[in-house]
């Protein structure tokens, strides 16, 4: 069952981890897609206060590899310096 996976961060540098997650998305996801790897969003808040990293994938397996790999956690690593809050939601897709 696919499944989207969302991750919010809390920050007042929101242009620093959008480009961290513009380069994941370009060095990672575009050019050698994950097994099961459907799509990616980002989306920053109108009030200047959040960035939300929206993903989909054909599995929960899939997105538990990836999240596993060094450059998704070392992309995540380098958000966090900026972030002063991170919440992570994984939904099914119906």
């Amino acid at each position: 069952m696919s499944v989207a996976h969302l991750i919010q961060f809390k920050t007042t540098k929101p242009d620093e981890i959008a480009a961290q997650l513009r380069g994941y998305i370009e060095r990672e996801l575009d050019r050698s897609p994950p097994r099961g790897f459907i799509i990616a969003r980002i989306l920053k808040s109108t009030d200047g206060k959040s960035v939300a990293f929206y993903t989909e994938w054909e599995s929960a397996e899939a997105l538990d590899d990836t999240c596993d790999s060094a450059p998704w956690e070392a992309c995540m690593d380098l958000n966090e310096i900026h972030a002063q809050d991170r919440e992570d939601e994984t939904y099914t897709i119906a």
